[in-house]
C-alpha cells in the first residue's frame, strides 16, 4: 500500500507550478456553486483508496486521558501522604487527624492545578519543553496555594517544612510522570493511533477550512475526501486527496477503521447533502454533518477540537465517554484475567475431553464482525466433527444437529463453548458484555441476515459481548427468519443506548441463571 503524504502531494504541486492544496475557486474567492468552477489538471493521476494508509491500532485518547488522570491522583495522593506522615509522627499528639487533613488538602489543590492548566491534553503537535513548562508551572503554583492556605489557617500542628517536603516529593514525581506520559503520547501520536481518523463526504469550503486549521494542530487525522463531483474537485485540499465516489467510500476495505464521516456540504445543497446521509446513515462509523453556523466561526483562533464540538452535529453513533471506556476496559481486563486463572483446571479438562471424544484441534476459529465491521478471528471450544466445520455460518445449528459430538452438545447447551472468548476480551477485541458477534458469512432463509434489517450494522457501534441484553431477554442461538434478526438488532440497540457500568453488570449475573434455566433455544 503506497504512503504519499499530503506533505509529499503538496510539494510535488509546488515542484510543477500547479495550485498548493486548495481549490483555485477557494484561493480567488470564488465557490463553484457561483458558477465557476476550478481548473482541474487532468494529466495528473487521482490517488484511489488503496493509496491512503489507514492505522489499523487506533486507541481512545479520552480512555487515556481519564487512565493518566487517575493514575495521576493515586500516585500525588500517595506520595503527600507518605511525606505529610512522615513529617508529622512522632512531632505532635494530636493523632492522625493533622496529617489527614494536611494530605486531603495538598491532594486536591495539585490535582486541580494539573486539570486547570490542560496537563492531559497532550496535542500531537506540542513540544515536550512546552508541556513540562505547564506541568511545572501548575505544580509550583499549587504548592504556594498549599503553604499559603496552610499559614493562613495557621493551625497549632502546623509543620512548614513537612508540607515543602512533601509537596516538592509531589512535584518531582509529576515531572517524571509526564515526561514519560509525553514521550509515549508522542509515539501513539507518530503512529496515527490517538487522532480519531476522518473522512469527508464533499470537496467543500468548509472542508478546506478544517483541514487547513487541522494542519496546525494534527488533533485530527483526516484521511480522504470523496465526492460524487469528481470532475469539479481537484486532486487535493490542503494536501488531504479527494479520492473517488460515495461508492469508493462504502466498497473501501478500510472502513472499519475510520472514526467519522463527516459530511461538509452547506445547507444551501440540501438535496445532495440528504442524498449522501441517506448512503451513509446506516454505516456503524460515527457520522456527523457540519453545520451553518460553521461559517461564522473565527476558526484562526480556536482549535480544531472545539471547532468540532460547535459545527459538527452527530447523526448516529454518539460515543460513550472516555470514562466509561476505561472504567469498561479495566472491567473487562481484571474479570476476563480472573476467570481464566481460576477456570485453568476446568477449562483444561474441557480440552482434554474434546481431544478424547472426536479428532480435530481443540479450539475452533470463527471469522466474526466486531466495532465498526471490524473482522476477527473468535475462539470456541470445538463442538462439532473437525471434518463438518462450518468457519462460514452457511448453516446454523438446529435441533439433532448430526455434526455436534457428544461433548459438543454439552458444552453448547451449557455455553461452556464460549469460553475461550476470555481471550477475545483480553485481546480488546470483545467486551464481556455487548451485541453477541455474527458470523461474517451468516445467512438467514437463504439471505445474508444483514440484508434482512435496515438498523442491522448499528450493533457494530460497540465492541461486541460474550453476553449481552439480548441475550438474558431470550434472543440466544440461532436466528430462524427476519423477525429474529430485527428483535436481535433491537435489543442490541437498546443495550448500546442504555450501557454503563451498573447495567453491565446486571447482565453478567444475570447470564448464568438465564442460560442454565434455557430449554427452549438450541445452542
Amino acid at each position: 500500500m503506497s504512503q504519499t503524504s499530503p506533505l509529499a502531494l503538496r510539494k510535488e504541486d509546488e515542484k510543477r507550478g500547479q495550485p498548493t492544496d486548495r481549490l483555485d475557486a477557494f484561493a480567488r474567492k470564488v465557490r463553484p456553486s457561483e458558477g465557476k468552477a476550478p481548473k482541474i489538471d487532468r494529466r495528473r493521476k487521482r490517488l484511489t483508496t488503496a493509496d491512503v494508509s489507514v492505522p489499523r491500532d487506533q486507541t481512545n485518547m479520552n480512555a487515556v486521558r481519564f487512565g493518566l488522570r487517575g493514575l495521576d491522583v493515586l500516585m500525588v495522593c500517595a506520595v503527600i501522604a507518605v511525606g505529610i506522615w512522615n513529617g508529622y509522627v512522632g512531632t505532635n499528639d494530636r493523632g492522625i487527624a493533622a496529617p489527614v487533613a494536611a494530605s486531603i488538602l495538598g491532594s486536591v489543590i495539585f490535582i486541580s492545578a494539573l486539570f486547570i492548566s490542560n496537563a492531559y491534553r497532550f496535542n500531537a503537535a506540542q513540544r515536550w519543553s512546552s508541556h513540562m513548562r505547564n506541568v511545572g508551572l501548575a505544580s509550583f503554583a499549587a504548592l504556594g496555594v498549599w503553604l499559603t492556605i496552610a499559614l493562613i489557617v495557621r493551625p497549632e500542628t502546623f509543620l512548614p517544612d513537612a508540607l515543602a517536603k512533601a509537596g516538592l516529593g509531589a512535584i518531582a514525581l509529576i515531572l517524571v510522570l509526564h515526561s514519560a506520559y509525553h514521550a509515549q503520547m508522542r509515539r501513539l501520536h507518530n503512529k496515527g493511533a490517538l487522532a480519531p481518523t476522518i473522512v469527508m463526504l464533499g470537496a467543500t469550503e468548509s472542508a478546506r477550512r478544517i483541514i487547513e486549521e487541522n494542519a496546525k494542530t494534527k488533533e485530527l487525522n483526516i484521511l480522504a475526501i470523496f465526492d460524487d463531483r469528481l470532475a469539479r474537485t481537484p486532486h487535493n485540499i490542503y494536501g488531504v486527496p479527494v479520492i473517488g465516489k460515495v461508492d469508493d467510500l462504502l466498497g473501501w476495505d478500510a472502513l472499519p477503521y475510520v472514526n467519522r464521516i463527516v459530511v461538509t456540504l452547506p445547507s444551501i445543497a440540501n438535496e445532495r447533502r440528504q442524498a449522501f446521509m441517506d448512503r451513509v446513515r446506516l454505516l456503524p462509523n460515527r457520522i456527523a454533518f457540519v453545520v451553518d453556523e460553521f461559517e461564522t466561526l473565527n476558526h484562526v483562533k480556536q482549535r480544531v477540537s472545539e471547532i468540532a464540538e460547535v459545527s459538527m452535529r452527530d447523526v448516529t453513533g454518539n460515543p460513550k465517554s472516555g470514562r466509561h471506556t476505561a472504567i469498561k476496559r479495566l472491567t473487562d481486563i481484571v474479570i476476563s484475567s480472573i476467570a481464566l486463572v481460576l477456570g485453568a483446571p476446568v477449562l483444561l479438562g474441557i480440552a482434554a475431553l474434546i481431544r478424547l471424544d472426536s479428532k480435530g484441534p481443540v479450539l475452533f476459529k470463527q471469522q466474526r464482525h466486531g466495532f465498526n465491521n471490524r473482522v476477527f478471528d473468535i475462539y470456541k471450544f470445538r463442538s462439532m466433527r473437525n471434518e463438518d466445520a462450518d468457519p462460514n455460518a452457511a448453516q446454523q445449528t438446529v435441533v439433532g444437529d448430526a455434526r455436534v459430538t457428544k461433548i459438543g452438545r454439552f458444552i453448547r447447551k451449557t455455553s461452556i463453548d464460549e469460553l475461550p472468548q476470555l481471550l477475545n476480551v483480553l485481546k480488546g477485541e470483545m467486551s464481556l458484555v455487548g451485541p453477541r458477534p455474527h458470523a461474517t458469512g451468516m445467512r438467514t432463509e437463504g439471505k445474508d441476515s444483514i440484508d434482512l434489517v435496515a438498523e442491522y450494522a448499528h450493533r457494530h457501534k460497540v465492541k461486541p459481548g460474550m453476553t449481552g441484553w439480548a441475550q438474558i431477554n431470550g434472543s440466544r442461538g440461532p436466528l430462524r427468519n427476519g423477525n429474529d434478526i430485527a428483535e436481535r438488532v433491537r435489543l442490541d440497540v437498546e443495550y448500546i443506548e442504555r450501557s454503563n457500568f451498573l447495567f453491565d453488570l446486571y447482565i453478567m449475573l444475570k447470564t448464568l441463571p438465564v442460560l442454565l434455566g434455557d430449554s427452549t433455544n438450541t445452542r
